[in-house]
């Protein structure tokens, strides 16, 4: 008997584990496997054609910068290969010309805060995208539009709100 109230205290003692969705058994595990690689070629393509655009899309908004800082313009702009989740860190590699490429790290820390983007200029088809942010340079943030405006020509510098 004093046996057995001890094996029930040390059972009452165990607390109970939960029953959540991140703890997934492996049989779950095996069905979300099984379920993800049942998807047919066309919804394949199309969440494919819908990644890439959006990489496209990221990528975007960083060609203006990037030829300033580099000093060139870009013949064309075209996402070939992108990794990352696209919402807090993506890795790009962008081709500007027929042999050149340029690769980019971006991250942030919240959803819908402005990217942190760093690159690597003058890469190749075959130079395999980094995945550490060391081997890339910061890009600077975006500068005042006086920036793309040639003030030397105007003649109406008296209230100016750019000077």
């Amino acid at each position: 008997n004093m046996n057995l109230s001890r094996q029930q205290q040390q059972q009452q003692r165990v607390p109970m584990r939960s029953v959540t969705e991140y703890i997934k058994s492996p049989h779950q595990q095996a069905a979300a496997k099984i379920e993800g690689s049942t998807q047919t070629k066309e919804q394949l393509a199309a969440k494919n054609h819908f990644r890439k655009s959006e990489a496209q899309g990221i990528a975007e908004g960083f060609k203006f910068r990037l030829e300033r800082v580099l000093r060139e313009e870009f013949e064309e702009w075209t996402v070939t290969l992108y990794k990352g989740d696209l919402i807090r860190k993506a890795l790009l590699k962008v081709r500007v010309n027929e042999e050149e490429y340029v690769h980019l790290f971006l991250d942030r820390p919240i959803r819908g805060e402005a990217w942190l983007c760093r690159y690597a200029p003058w890469k190749s088809a075959e130079d395999a995208l980094e995945q550490t942010e060391d081997e890339y340079e910061i890009l600077p943030e975006r500068t005042q539009c006086s920036d793309k405006i040639n003030l030397s020509t105007c003649t109406t510098n008296l209230d100016c709100n750019l000077m």
